[in-house]
């Protein structure tokens, strides 16, 4: 029945669509060059471990997919449209702290899900949790609540042990701090703690949001996003009880985390693009997966469609300005 949605047109489009993504990306005009965001100062060299990242991130995407959500198909339709949608954001083809935050956020569900899914209690499994959740905010300091989420959904889930459990969260909350302050210590002029802290607290503080600041090509693809994450875990929702426990554990992992995603998105001010983006697209990705593998043909055709469009005419503005003020 599944095969009956598979449209290799559209499949082969969105291919041809990513790829074009990376090329013309070779061929942006100077004024539109992110290298100084980056973390690497030679272009070729960043863009290179950029796409190393990148197809990492995708590659662990599909593995998560096939020990905790059991899809065994159509793996396509989980990485192409988070790569597109990437690539499609000014900057992320240059190598930064968020292509290490968004393959951590994988990690990190994979641990979560492991542990929650597991038939025996994993202690290392919830210190990998923490771990690698906590060291994903380091980077992206909104990212904490995903950590704070990811702590609180595993104990709610297995409820085993709250001592073991408190002692193995601890040190692997604390992990990531601990190599912070070493790493200031051996190299004080490239870290202060304090100055870390506080740009921390900031950058993590919420805050209600302002439309009217928001740019045009912000705001459709906060609509277009919002509007398909909202479709999806309705979708999730609706098809819980065709699922063995493994997968409603794994699907509801991934709902709550896209729901924190949403409130972060609206409520959390100050977000930087690309590195937002690429690590709250990781979860958003399993649900939209799930619409778009067993959803309608004609919806997910006009889904994709529109991933296609905005896309494609995102990366036409950073060409044209004048013509496409997008």
């Amino acid at each position: 029945m599944r095969e009956s949605r598979k449209s290799p047109a559209l499949s082969l489009l969105s291919a041809v669509v990513m790829t074009g993504l990376v090329v013309s990306y070779f061929f942006l005009p100077d004024s539109n060059s992110m290298h100084a965001d980056g973390m690497v100062g030679i272009p070729w060299l960043s863009t290179l471990l950029a796409i190393v990242f990148l197809t990492a991130i995708a590659v662990s995407m599909g593995l998560l997919n096939y020990s905790s959500f059991l899809f065994t198909s159509d793996t396509k339709l989980l990485y192409l449209p988070y790569l597109i949608f990437v690539l499609s954001v000014p900057g992320s083809m240059d190598f930064g702290l968020w292509h290490i935050a968004a393959l951590l956020t994988v990690l990190s569900m994979f641990y979560a899900a492991g542990y929650v899914n597991s038939e025996r209690v994993r202690m290392d499994f919830v210190f990998g949790t923490v771990l690698t959740a906590g060291a994903a905010s380091l980077m992206i300091p909104q990212l904490v609540y995903v950590q704070a989420f990811l702590f609180l959904y595993c104990f709610y889930m297995r409820g085993y042990s709250p001592f073991r459990y408190l002692l193995a969260s601890v040190a692997g909350a604390a992990v990531p701090w601990l190599y912070l302050l070493s790493w200031s210590y051996v190299f004080p002029d490239s870290l202060i703690p304090a100055d870390y802290l506080r740009g921390f607290r900031s950058a993590a503080a919420l805050s209600m949001p302002e439309p009217g600041t928001m740019e045009l090509s912000v705001m459709i693809w906060a609509g277009y996003a919002i509007l398909l994450v909202l479709r999806s875990i309705f979708f999730v929702l609706s098809r819980n009880r065709e699922r063995n426990k493994a997968q409603k554990n794994s699907f509801g992992l991934s709902v709550a985390l896209s729901s924190v995603v949403i409130l972060l998105t609206v409520f959390c001010g100050g977000l930087e693009t690309p590195a937002f983006a690429m690590a709250a697209s990781v979860p958003v990705s399993f649900v939209v997966f799930d619409l778009f593998t067993n959803g309608s043909r004609a919806e997910v055709n006009i889904w994709m469609v529109l991933l296609l469009i905005i896309a494609t005419v995102q990366r036409m503005s950073e060409f044209l300005p004048e013509l496409i003020p997008f």
